[in-house]
């Protein structure tokens, strides 16, 4: 207060200062080219390659770079079509796409079937991607993939017309629209990635340049400045085909924290950002600042290593779930979230059409007596010292989340303190968070649990993250989200019933039939904690038009959005 009170006396002293600017207002102005946007996020990017984007941040400068053939109505989650349009075969396995004639690279090269092949092949080629599994229902794929093959026979384009190309499923696989010609495998420039995508495995493709510096890009905005743990610069990219942007530039920012972030869009040094519900009231007093809150597809969660060396006792049962009863997660939504978000019990949140009937759960309420009684159950005695043992060995288990992020640290500090209450020591572990998703992605450590969140998308297929065949592990060349090592014939089975039914009706009501089974598994197995899903909350700069945020997307029409003077 007195370093406030002492510069408003300055200023007021000073006959030269510039008179205070009025209230920004949300009268109709009509847009104007210029301005930026500065966006802070608690971690950088790792890449700009699509096929391994997988944080948050490098999913965001990837996907403003490199556009892909639909888009999402952020409000309805309805695909579009964008670089493309599509019609679909008969039986459903065949699609067939063209792409918009304006379409062109940044170069002004047009953008062709061709480089749609490049952005599978890329995927093929990448040791590191965890996408393939989106991609090995594509005819000839994995022949590709393994070297049997020098190209993609299931994948066509038109010779009469380079704009025009097929592919072709070996089955029908119900999430291929968003999954084979989503982000993962939007057109790359074949005159960039060709040298790295040829019949020969070169093995290049992952340290490739043009991951971290792209050359040519087919989105809103192109590559200009990248200065690691600091920020990444984007400016406007003038061949745009649905018009250059208004926006001279998009911003990544790299802050500390959440304190950091909210006192940041306070003063203006960055002007679009999330906050956390404890700044919310503070926030919406504020002239300067638009707070935009909607339902989010995601949520976070603790996870449960199934097979860890040092914590056995996960891969009971009786055990994940008596840390469900112990732990008060009704209180962590109000206390941390002040009420902005809600108890998930499942793996897809209330706003997904996949979720299961909420009252058809076990909603796990805290109850202590009840967590006691399922670890004695499975075989546990409580020492002198208040904490259960078995064999002469501990119940406790270390968990591990991203330093910074103060909604996980909190969550991780509730489960110490009541973990302890049902006999049950949690060691906590803080790091970065890049260096925390290197570690579960190549499960390089035998980490017991951990708190982080899924983002998920519109499509609800959950394959990557508890199919069996996600588990990753480098002795088996396999790669996926599947952290904890879940694997279920049960869930395996009922996910597969939802991608590649062998009836091949992939309507709505018969996938959802799949996802109920897999979600009623989830919830009676606990290989996680399901936790919470947050409201989101985006702060922006009210002198910042155009933005339209819902739970699908929030970058939606991003060239339309422009800064008022």
């Amino acid at each position: 207060m007195v370093a406030v009170l002492v510069t408003t006396v300055i200023t007021a002293c000073q006959g030269s200062a510039e008179p205070a600017k009025p209230a920004p207002t949300d009268a109709y102005q009509p847009p104007v080219r210029g301005g930026r946007v500065i966006e802070g996020a608690f971690a950088d990017a790792k890449t700009f390659a699509p096929f391994l984007a997988n944080d948050p941040s490098s999913l965001i400068v990837s996907g403003l770079v490199y556009d892909t053939l639909f888009r999402v109505d952020a409000k309805t989650g309805e695909i579009k079509p964008n670089l493309g349009r599509w019609t679909v075969s008969a039986d459903g396995r065949t699609y067939s796409w063209k792409i918009e004639p304006g379409a062109v690279w940044s170069d002004g090269r047009p953008i062709t079937g061709e480089d749609y092949l490049t952005g599978v092949k890329a995927v093929a080629r990448s040791k590191k991607t965890v996408r393939a599994a989106s991609f090995q229902d594509i005819d000839g794929f994995d022949e590709y993939r393994s070297g049997a093959a020098p190209t993609i026979k299931g994948i066509s384009v038109d010779p009469n017309d380079p704009k025009s190309f097929t592919v072709k499923f070996k089955r029908v696989f119900c999430p291929a629209l968003t999954n084979a010609f989503g982000n993962a495998a939007g057109p790359l420039p074949t005159h960039v990635y060709g040298k790295y995508t040829g019949p020969e495995d070169t093995g290049k493709i992952d340290d490739a340049a043009e991951n971290t510096t792209p050359t040519v890009v087919s989105g809103p905005f192109a590559f200009k400045q990248w200065k690691p743990n600091d920020q990444i610069v984007l400016e406007r990219n003038d061949y745009y085909f649905r018009g250059a942007p208004y926006l001279d530039q998009y911003v990544l920012k790299v802050v500390a924290d959440v304190a950091t972030l909210a006192s940041q869009l306070k003063s203006g040094e960055i002007n679009f950002g999330t906050i956390e519900p404890k700044d919310l009231d503070d926030v919406k007093r504020r002239d300067n600042l638009r707070v935009y809150s909607f339902s989010d597809l995601s949520y976070n969660y603790i996870g449960w290593n199934l097979r860890s060396a040092s914590t056995p006792a996960l891969a009971d049962k009786r055990i994940r779930q008596a840390l469900a009863y112990g732990l008060d997660m009704n209180s962590v939504v109000q206390q941390v979230l002040y009420g902005q978000g809600s108890r998930v019990f499942q793996h897809h949140p209330a706003a997904s059409w996949a979720s299961a009937d909420a009252t058809t759960l076990n909603r796990y309420p805290y109850d202590k007596a009840k967590a006691e009684s399922l670890i004695k159950e499975a075989g546990y005695t409580k020492g002198t010292d208040g904490f259960y043992q078995k064999d002469g060995k501990p119940l406790q288990l270390t968990i591990m989340t991203n330093s910074g992020n103060k909604v996980r640290e909190t969550l991780l500090q509730t489960a110490i303190d009541q973990y302890k209450l049902i006999g049950v020591r949690i060691a906590p572990r803080l790091m970065p968070f890049e260096a925390m998703v290197d570690i579960l992605s190549n499960r390089s450590e035998d980490v017991p649990a951990w708190i982080i969140g899924w983002k998920l998308n519109v499509e609800p297929d959950p394959y990557g993250i508890w199919h069996s065949n996600s588990i990753p592990d480098a002795s088996k060349k396999t790669t996926g989200y599947n952290f904890g090592a879940f694997s279920s014939p049960e869930a395996d089975k009922a996910i597969d019933a939802a991608r590649t039914p062998a009836s091949g009706d992939c309507s709505q009501a018969t996938r959802k039939k799949g996802y109920e089974t897999l979600n009623r598994l989830l919830n009676d197995e606990q290989p996680y904690d399901f936790g919470f899903s947050p409201t989101t909350l985006l702060v922006a700069s009210r002198d910042l038009r155009g933005v339209d945020p819902g739970t699908f997307a929030t970058y939606a029409d991003i060239e339309k959005w422009w800064v008022a003077r």
